[in-house]
């Protein structure tokens, strides 16, 4: 079945020993989808999350999608939206946006042997999107496992806490955590999803899936939380995919660090800071959530709002990672079985970032900044000093000479180095047991990225949602990565580690081959090494990282530009936008 088919859709019924009877829908009379199922309670606002109640009365409907976390409006989405005319578009909640989707490709009767499963866990900078976008609608991505690639798998989404709901910190809450016998602080879009694997191990069983076999994928934001799960040694999974992020991707923040954006959220809220902490506390739970999604955009400055981890040494009881120790990646014994990869064109999510970079307003063609040579030189010797600006402009060759459109360019290359592709290549080296890979297949539709392997374009390919809109070549190749990534889930070897030989699989509109840094030139490895040999890796991930999340501005007191804007308030799902995707 197409995903642009409108299937035969019925209700049906399943009784989960653990939980009680869930009524959930049938496509087709095959692949079956239980939605909206609430995981967790969340008691307050800056709270842990707790296990949901047991079901009322031993009964829960499972035919609509649950509430997700509210979050500042966009006004750009690179991907259109897919048609889902049986099901009724989510609603926010900030108190109510923990559930998760469960698609499985057989019905009830048909259980047998336990089924590998497959969770997702969305990206969106941790402020943005949803698990219940109609990008990963699990129903396609489910049928197709069973019947075309011979392998039936489950898919699962899930809707956790997001943009300050999840991750805001500081003493004052750190404080008011240990006041509900709660240790440390931030980070409780995290813990969210910790409870939603705790969740599934309990009770995915009585839904035909088998615990020991489950697969922890991610993008983005999600890749970071899969890597930020790996850290954290609790083995909620047994194999793990991360797309286009690792952990410090998004950033991390001290908890000192975080107080001052906790502040500055306080002066946004008009709640006075010579107030006693107990006191700023108190009123800012007061304070209703549409104000406080608001206060968000300019406290957090750039177009795009990025929420960072909280490094607390509570949710990891260690510092966490930071760039040089990537080199010391490791796979954990209980996850032998890791896939990493990235796309060529990373960065071009923060492009309306990179106006900050001349003295002057820059000139803007297609929605996109265009930065000047003078601007990123002046910029990266203000930020790295003389020497370290001086010899990354030479790997890079930025010359004052160079034109806007060819700065734009080398930002977007060496940003998407620096926050992706270079953590991900020694991550590969220090543990060649994992399976890597490069994404180079350009987005065919017509917007400000079209043309490009921008970033999230590999999600279109994976869940075929929205297959039958691409060209035949992608259509192929997306089949090819479907196949892959199930199989993965399977047990199966997607393709050859990258080992000693060092190896990446490299998907384009052609197909996909695996190949070495002699047969790859021009992806950036002899840059990247000049890097490394110079020790200015983290410099170049600090630069990207300032360059568009604007971090240093972030961290300074009583600094709020609010001369940025979100886009007006609108219906987030459309046929034309997909608001699962940044």
């Amino acid at each position: 079945m197409l995903s642009d088919e409108i299937p035969v859709v019925d209700k049906v019924e399943l009784d989960v020993p653990s939980l009680g009877k869930i009524t959930g829908l049938t496509y087709n009379d095959a692949t079956c989808q239980y939605l909206g199922i609430q995981y967790g309670e969340i008691p307050g606002r800056f709270r842990r999350p707790q296990p949901a109640r047991p079901w009322k009365d031993g009964k829960y409907d499972g035919t609509k999608l649950g509430p997700y976390c509210p979050q500042p409006p966009r006004d750009f989405y690179p991907i259109p939206s897919a048609s889902r005319p049986w099901l009724d578009m989510p609603s926010t909640d900030e108190f109510n946006c923990l559930n998760l989707n469960i698609s499985v490709p057989r019905k009830p009767a048909e259980n047998n042997e336990p089924l590998p499963v497959m969770v997702f866990l969305h990206g969106g900078a941790f402020v943005y999107a949803t698990g219940s976008a109609p990008i990963y609608d699990g129903r396609i991505l489910a049928t197709t496992s069973a019947t075309v690639i011979d392998r039936p798998t489950i898919i699962i989404t899930l809707n956790y806490r997001l943009g300050v709901y999840g991750f805001l910190a500081g003493r004052d809450l750190e404080a008011y955590g240990k006041e509900n016998g709660e240790s440390g602080v931030g980070n409780y879009g995290i813990w969210d999803q910790v409870l939603a694997l705790q969740w599934i191990q309990k009770h995915i069983s009585g839904f035909g899936g088998d615990p020991k076999r489950v697969t922890l994928f991610g993008q983005s934001a999600g890749g970071v939380s899969v890597s930020c799960h790996l850290l954290r040694d609790e083995p909620l999974f047994s194999s793990a995919i991360m797309q286009s992020g690792l952990l410090r991707l998004c950033g991390v923040m001290s908890i000192d660090e975080y107080q001052i954006c906790y502040e500055k959220m306080l002066v946004e809220l008009g709640i006075p800071l010579n107030l006693a902490p107990a006191e700023r506390v108190k009123r800012f739970l007061a304070v209703d959530t549409a104000r406080v999604t608001a206060a968000m955009v300019p406290v957090y400055i750039t177009p795009v709002i990025t929420m960072a981890l909280c490094d607390d040494e509570v949710l990891i009881p260690r510092p966490m990672p930071t760039m040089k120790q990537y080199q010391e990646f490791s796979i954990p014994k209980w996850c032998p079985n890791i896939m990493m990869g990235d796309c060529i064109n990373e960065c071009i999510i923060w492009n309306k970032a990179w106006d900050t970079m001349s003295p002057e307003p820059m000139p803007k063609t297609a929605d996109l900044a265009e930065p000047t040579a003078a601007g990123l030189l002046q910029k990266m010797t203000t930020f790295l000093g003389p020497e370290k600006a001086s010899a990354i402009a030479e790997i890079y060759k930025i010359t004052p000479a160079l034109s806007n459109a060819e700065t734009f360019s080398i930002i977007e290359r060496f940003a998407s180095h620096g926050m992706y592709a270079i953590p991900n290549y020694f991550a590969e080296q220090a543990a060649p047991e994992v399976y890597a890979w490069h994404f180079e297949v350009p987005s065919p539709y017509e917007n400000a990225w079209g043309g490009m392997a921008h970033h999230s374009f590999d999600n279109v390919l994976i869940w075929g949602v929205l297959k039958h809109t691409l060209p035949e070549k992608h259509q192929r190749i997306s089949e090819v990565m479907q196949a892959m990534w199930v199989k993965f889930a399977h047990g199966e070897a997607p393709w050859e580690r990258f080992g000693e030989e060092k190896k990446w699989m490299v998907f384009t509109t052609d197909g996909a081959e695996l190949r070495s840094k002699e047969e790859d030139a021009g992806r950036g490895y002899e840059e990247w090494d000049k890097l490394h040999a110079l020790g200015l890796v983290a410099d170049l991930a600090d630069l990207s990282e300032e360059l568009c999340i604007r971090r240093k501005d972030i961290l300074t007191p009583g600094f709020v530009d609010r001369g940025v804007t979100a886009a007006p308030a609108s219906e987030p799902e459309s046929k034309e936008k997909d608001w699962g995707v940044l």
